[in-house]
């Protein structure tokens, strides 16, 4: 949520964002952090201490108190450096004015925001730096601890062995991991003309997360899906080099000068997008026959040896109305996607085509991340 407000104000500013607003979302915000800081650091100590008491490493538990105050100390100082560079928006201009009387200097919100940035910045930089010293040194002595470390990698080998599935899970992981992130490169997001998330590194991100499946479902296999990936990948990188082909030439030229060239790149790289943006179609319809197939897989596997009990839906979930949804779905993607290279160059047409894409791809990784669920459930 945070990235995103930075992005919605990078893209409007000031328009939408006044001062108030901002001082209420860096305190929302801040708050959030500190909390979530807080209590993520608290269960890693915790967890740290336990095995701790376990092995008998008392030495290290008493260090890890302190060094959790101190990193509470620091996650405590960092939100409310932020709030101070934004707190001046809370006094009024009259105020302002009686104070600028008074030093003989001209003071308002604007100018003293801009003073207090730096200097909050300084703090809170030399500030990490001087409790990085304090943690540092703690984690080293753990990490060269080798009874401690001896101790741990036993406690997680006789949990992996009991765990008859840990590999398939793993792979699964990662490779689900892998496509989640795949999917945020669709949005294709472009700031002044720059590349943030360029398409192609889809394809290889998809590509990885396949292999690292199939490498524990060999029957999962799909060759099909692989030369697409395959193939798009180049197909891509095309399409944007011939685009920065375009743009460099555009911006070197004269009225009149390479304008047979101009043409040629401009139609080529159009053509190269644009069939590229139909690979990706093609692609995601491959790929929900690939990871439904594999889902089914798993249930069947489940089924015969540890005599599953299917539900209705599991029975159902090949149905045609359900892949219908998901052509539906992605086709309405892609063409919002097509038009990115006929839209004009314009803040409010570009944020706009890119929530719509964010929120296919949101749905997209929620509907990934379903699938997994309901492997991981067959083996319950």
């Amino acid at each position: 949520m945070k990235s995103a407000c930075n992005i919605f104000y990078f893209i409007y500013g000031p328009r939408v964002f006044e001062d108030n607003l901002l001082l209420l979302l860096t305190v929302l915000f801040s708050a959030a952090e500190l909390l979530l800081s807080i209590f993520i650091f608290v269960n890693i100590f915790r967890g740290l201490e336990s095995f701790f008491q376990i092995s008998g490493r008392m030495d290290h538990a008493k260090k890890s108190d302190g060094v959790l105050l101190m990193l509470k100390i620091f996650i405590i100082i960092k939100p409310v450096l932020a709030i101070i560079v934004r707190a001046p928006v809370l006094i009024s201009e009259v105020v302002w004015d009686n104070w600028s009387v008074y030093f003989g200097v001209y003071l308002d919100g604007a100018f003293m925001k801009n003073l207090l940035t730096a200097p909050c910045f300084i703090i809170q930089t030399l500030l990490g730096i001087f409790f990085l010293s304090f943690y540092m040194p703690f984690f080293s002595d753990i990490a060269k601890d080798k009874e401690l470390s001896e101790f741990v990698k036993s406690k997680i080998n006789t949990a992996l062995i009991n765990d008859n599935f840990f590999a398939v899970k793993q792979n699964l992981n990662s490779a689900f991991l892998l496509f989640a992130a795949g999917c945020v490169f669709f949005v294709d997001f472009r700031l002044d003309n720059i590349n943030i998330l360029p398409d192609p590194v889809i394809c290889l991100l998809f590509l990885s997360g396949i292999i690292l499946i199939t490498k524990t479902n060999p029957e999962a296999k799909n060759k099909k899906l692989e030369f697409y990936l395959a193939a798009n990948f180049l197909i891509s990188v095309c399409a944007y080099i011939l685009a920065l082909a375009y743009k460099l030439v555009y911006l070197n030229s004269f009225i009149g000068e390479n304008e047979a060239l101009l043409h040629i790149l401009k139609l080529t790289a159009d053509i190269s997008y644009q069939l590229s943006v139909i690979m990706f179609f093609v692609i995601f319809i491959e790929f929900y026959v690939f990871i439904k197939n594999l889902q089914r897989a798993h249930l069947e596997f489940s089924v015969r040896y540890f005599n599953k009990y299917i539900t209705r839906a599991e029975k159902d979930f090949d149905a045609i109305r359900t892949k219908n949804k998901a052509v539906i779905l992605s086709a309405c993607a892609f063409c919002v996607k097509t038009l990115s290279a006929i839209l004009p160059e314009s803040g409010d047409l570009i944020f706009a085509h890119s929530v719509i894409l964010i929120a296919f791809v949101f749905l997209a990784i929620k509907w990934i991340y379903s699938i997994r669920g309901a492997v991981y459930s067959y083996y319950n």
